[in-house]
């Protein structure tokens, strides 16, 4: 049995993983904006604390998430680059071998 990878739906695959990574890292950067902007204000007391720990957690869910969003995108490109020689891999050939 072969690995067929089809190009359109790696492309498609390639255009929607690069749609997350902004939009994840959009998203991080507006929750660094928010914690600044709260910790700076002079909103007082435990709602401020309550809502300023949310989004610190939010935010650091984010960096994480961004992290693992760049290596997906980052292996979709290298699958994109190295298609021809994919089947080669001996990665593959031991997955074919279970």
């Amino acid at each position: 049995m072969d690995v067929i990878i089809d190009s359109k739906k790696l492309a498609e695959a390639k255009q929607i993983a690069s749609n997350i990574e902004t939009s994840i890292k959009r998203t991080e950067m507006y929750c660094g904006t928010l914690v600044s902007t709260v910790a700076s204000s002079s909103w007082k007391g435990k709602s401020r604390d309550a809502f300023l720990s949310y989004i610190e957690i939010i935010e650091g869910y984010h960096k994480d998430l961004t992290s693992a969003v760049q290596l997906q995108t980052q292996a979709l490109n290298n699958l994109e680059r190295y298609i021809n020689e994919f089947s080669k891999d001996n990665r593959v050939s031991r997955i074919r071998n279970l």
